[in-house]
């Protein structure tokens, strides 16, 4: 077997020793594969899960999609795994990694945006990067340079999938993302994301064609994730930045810019009302439900813009390319039109700011049902796997939140074989004031610096909100004998690698350091969390989720506010131990574990790592090997 005592592996990999939970892994995909059946596979940390099901993908002969939720394993699969696999299974594998098209430079866009001098490149020597880049480059991949490129230009000098002209396009022989979707149709494993995935999926219920080449089987790791993503993009999205996205396009691609100016101008004027009027709808809030009272606000403005867009429709030019652009405009109007027509139970209108843009977005309830439709009637050769599906061992939610039917599927449950009891320790302080008492917020402060001293840096601490996250970074700032990093200061990477290179650091963050995030080693050695990382109830699509659960006789916070909130705690305990050798304090700093009934739940989840409420021991686990806690 080639993941047992005898593996070829063990010729490259000198630290090589067979895994049973690994080994059961990959023979229940093989067996998947087999029987056409689809494998949903809670696999815990350490297992060497990646291993465990690249290596049957590469073996089954089958034409199979690895999907990630990150593009950090996309490159350590394409990297590391696969040639460790070519070098000693597989001599004649091929792969290729294809990431969103916002990811590769649009040779027809750069150019129309460098023959534009006004427009500013907002840092010196931009310019000279970029263009060295257009010159050089033999993939187009933006990642390469995405840390070093001004605000807002890659939106510049790439293309969505309006704003591609597809076989019209003048520079179609030197397009970058073609070439990647050749080599991914040429290849027997293709690396891509699940937003990728999904919007594919998207794309053939449309019935647009596809992103993707054709395949046999899918592997999809971090699944965890795949229900919000797949929400995105079977729901519709009205964003500021799409809106002038489209009329800027316009102004600078039309063949007839002169006779398009004043029916620009109404556009534009039309677009800063509506977006103005949706911003103070929004408030301080980063999302709203947009209630009936709502869309009565916004309609006239919904409206003024569909009619000015019709204008624009009306006198652009007969060429192919205004005809490109008359088409974007069209699509614009017709979900302009389906936003306020929402159906109960089925689809929610709301609004959000993001970045400092708001948008109006349309999206599904559930999704189970566009997943039955598109993809498993045409594909069931399917795994879904990750270290946090459920909170415990039972991963019929997740089934149910997927739409895959219990007959339909087959369920494997694997724990870590890290020694949790020995690694990790849970701190829960009993004697802080609960979250919402006026007392809270100076207690935490007081509680972190305590903590940070004896972590001796090293930490992720994470909010709950971002409100929470600027308060912190305002009390902290200064006062720390540590390096201190704040999301939002610097790309997510960039942070990660000052993380590591400034050990013993501190980084502030929020949901999107819950996930993705692999630091192996002592330089994360304490994970604290504020409070416990319940969504909103608030939250549009929450809220709607939780009518929906309650309708059915269900309570909205035990079927879906709790295990979401659980399985965020379990992930944030995946943060800390990513090796043996590894080990860390998971901090809670929210009373209501022990006071709350609800406490329990989150206990036995986390089991079995150890909880204390005294910094005493935090102190002793930090200081020796042994862990003097109470169980």
């Amino acid at each position: 077997m080639a993941l047992g005592a005898k593996s070829p592996l063990s010729s490259c990999l000198t630290s090589f020793q067979p895994r049973p939970e690994q080994l059961t892994m990959a023979l229940a995909i093989s067996r998947a594969f087999a029987d056409s059946t689809p494998l949903v596979a809670q696999i815990g940390t350490g297992t060497g899960k990646t291993l465990g099901y690249l290596t049957p993908a590469v073996l089954s002969g089958l034409k199979v999609i690895i999907s990630t939720g990150t593009k950090t394993l996309q490159e350590q699969i394409s990297l590391k795994e696969l040639p460790l696999l070519q070098k000693t299974l597989a001599p004649d594998l091929r792969w290729a990694v294809l990431k969103g098209r916002a990811n590769y430079l649009c040779a027809r866009r750069a150019q129309i945006y460098f023959s534009h001098p006004e427009l500013p490149l907002n840092s010196e020597g931009a310019g000279a990067m970029l263009q060295k880049f257009r010159r050089d480059t033999q993939d187009g991949d933006l990642d390469q340079i995405r840390d070093f490129l001004p605000a807002g230009l890659a939106e510049e000098i790439t293309s969505t999938s309006e704003q591609c002209q597809g076989a019209h396009c003048p520079e179609r022989d030197n397009c970058f993302l073609m070439e990647a979707r050749r080599k991914a149709s040429l290849a027997d494993i293709a690396v891509v994301n699940h937003h990728l995935f999904m919007a594919d999926l998207a794309l053939k219920s449309q019935g647009h064609g596809q992103i993707l080449p054709r395949w046999q089987a899918a592997i999809f790791d971090e699944a965890h994730l795949l229900p919000e993503i797949a929400t995105q993009a079977f729901g519709v999205q009205i964003s500021q930045q799409r809106v002038m996205s489209i009329l800027r396009d316009i102004a600078r691609e039309s063949s007839q810019p002169a006779l398009l100016a004043a029916a620009l101008m109404a556009a534009r004027q039309a677009a800063d009302n509506l977006f103005i009027s949706l911003t103070r709808l929004l408030g301080r809030s980063p999302g709203v439900g947009l209630s009936k009272k709502h869309l009565k606000i916004l309609r006239p403005h919904l409206e003024s813009l569909e009619n000015s867009l019709q204008s624009l429709i009306g006198l652009l030019g007969g060429s192919e390319h205004d005809e490109n652009l008359a088409a974007r405009a069209g699509l614009l109007g017709q979900d302009l039109q389906s936003l306020p027509n929402s159906l109960p139970g089925h689809s929610v209108a709301w609004a959000r700011t993001k970045g400092n843009f708001p948008a109006m977005l349309l999206s599904p309830i559930e999704i189970g049902a566009h997943l039955q439709e598109y993809l498993y009637s045409q594909e069931t050769r399917l795994v879904f796997t990750s270290a946090t599906l459920a909170p415990l061992s039972d991963l019929t939610p997740f089934r149910r939140r997927m739409g895959l039917p219990t007959e339909l599927a087959v369920d494997l449950s694997l724990p870590s074989p890290f020694d949790l009891a020995r690694q990790a320790l849970l701190y829960v302080p009993r004697s802080l004031p609960a979250p919402g008492h006026p007392l809270f917020s100076p207690a935490l402060w007081e509680e972190l610096n305590k903590l940070l001293f004896l972590s001796q840096g090293r930490a992720f601490v994470l909010f709950t909100t971002h409100r929470n996250l600027e308060q912190a970074a305002a009390q902290m700032k200064g006062k720390l004998p540590f390096p201190l990093l704040v999301q939002g200061q610097a790309p997510k990477l960039m942070l990660l690698r000052q993380f590591i290179e400034h050990s013993p650091a501190v980084l502030l963050g929020t949901a999107s350091f819950w996930q993705g995030v692999d630091i192996p080693g002592p330089s994360l050695s304490a994970v604290i969390v504020d409070k416990l990382p319940f969504a909103p109830p608030d939250d549009p699509l929450i809220a709607a989720r939780c009518q929906l659960a309650e309708e059915e006789g269900k309570s909205g916070f035990a079927h879906i506010l709790l295990p979401e909130a659980i399985l965020s705690l379990k992930q944030g305990l995946g943060r800390l131990i990513r090796s043996p050798q590894d080990r860390g304090l998971l901090a809670v700093l929210d009373s209501r574990v022990w006071s709350k009934n609800y406490g329990k739940r989150f206990l036995q989840a986390l089991r079995p790592v150890p909880v204390t409420e005294h910094l005493q021991a935090v102190e002793e686990f930090f200081s020796t090997s042994s862990l003097p806690v109470e169980q």
